[in-house]
């Protein structure tokens, strides 16, 4: 039973480390080297536990990575170059809406697109197709209207990202260049997410980037056989999705699924991890049920 892990945003540094120990009993830990071989070289893995955070957020350098080195765990932090070197955006539109009235904002998307938006929650379902230079320029004017501040920076800088890839215990994986509902983007522009965002990364740190994960991540949703064929084209080895199941030999490499983990006691995610694949459609179910 092999199994990719998936973490963002982790305040916590006590329960990180709880959930690293938990795994590490159940699990033996491999790095993202070892998961590209067992792809390409035939590697024999065996209830395997690789870790991966996207997003690259402020406590992946703080809380993270302190806890991984501690214990000696391999894992990948997928980032954006552009948001590290703070290249005309300091945060992704997903953090940049943390200070703004949630209600206020989507009823504003609402009044303000012409795209038949059909539902009032931050989801794929908000945005309707609409491309992130929109979502982007929708938040702006949203702000500035309502006299409300940028946020700081809250993810890693250039620096972090050198220092890290530098002690190597952790790789350093592109995760486009502004998060974008890839799917919704033109050929163009979901080509240049992919490719500037491990160029970008390469020029940076000096070494091929080899691991890519799709923003979102749910396979024929957020991504399909484009953003794939974009992948194979680049140095990228292996890509990551969001759907929930073991990885296998089965897998397409540019498609590995993996599991969310951000919160709960151990019974909790031992549960939902038992629970695999089914846990969404679970969850569905019990949050219907009230």
């Amino acid at each position: 039973m092999n199994r990719v892990i998936m973490f963002h945003t982790i305040r916590d540094k006590d329960w990180f480390e709880r959930v690293v120990l938990l795994l590490g009993k159940k699990y033996k830990f491999v790095s993202a080297d070892d998961v590209e071989d067992y792809y390409y070289k035939s590697k024999n893995l065996k209830n395997a536990c690789l870790l991966t955070v996207d997003d690259g957020d402020l406590t992946s350098f703080e809380v993270i990575y302190p806890v991984l080195k501690k214990h000696n765990v391999p894992g990948v932090f997928f980032v954006s170059p552009k948001i590290s070197r703070r290249d005309g955006m300091l945060n992704f539109w997903f953090q940049e809406i943390e200070n703004c009235d949630k209600d206020k904002l989507l009823s504003y998307f609402k009044e303000t697109s012409n795209r038949g938006i059909r539902s009032l929650s931050l989801n794929r379902a908000t945005f309707n197709d609409m491309p992130v230079d929109e979502i982007i320029e929708r938040i702006e004017e949203y702000k500035f209207k309502n006299n409300i501040s940028p946020l700081p920076p809250q993810n890693m800088n250039e620096e972090h990202i050198k220092l890290i890839d530098a002690e190597g215990l952790v790789k350093i994986g592109a995760h486009t260049m502004t998060h974008p509902f890839l799917s919704y983007e033109t050929d163009e522009r979901s080509k240049s997410e992919i490719k500037d965002s491990l160029l970008d990364l390469e020029n940076m740190l000096g070494h091929p980037i080899k691991y890519f994960a799709y923003p979102n991540g749910l396979p024929n949703e957020d991504f399909g056989q484009r953003e794939i064929d974009i992948l194979k084209k680049t140095k990228c080895r292996i890509a990551f999705s969001t759907q929930y199941k073991n990885f296998s030999k089965r897998d397409n490499p540019y498609s590995i699924p993996r599991f969310g983990v951000t919160y709960g006691n151990e019974n909790f995610i031992m549960m939902k991890l038992l629970l695999g694949k089914y846990y969404p459609k679970i969850k569905k179910i019990i949050t219907a049920l009230g």
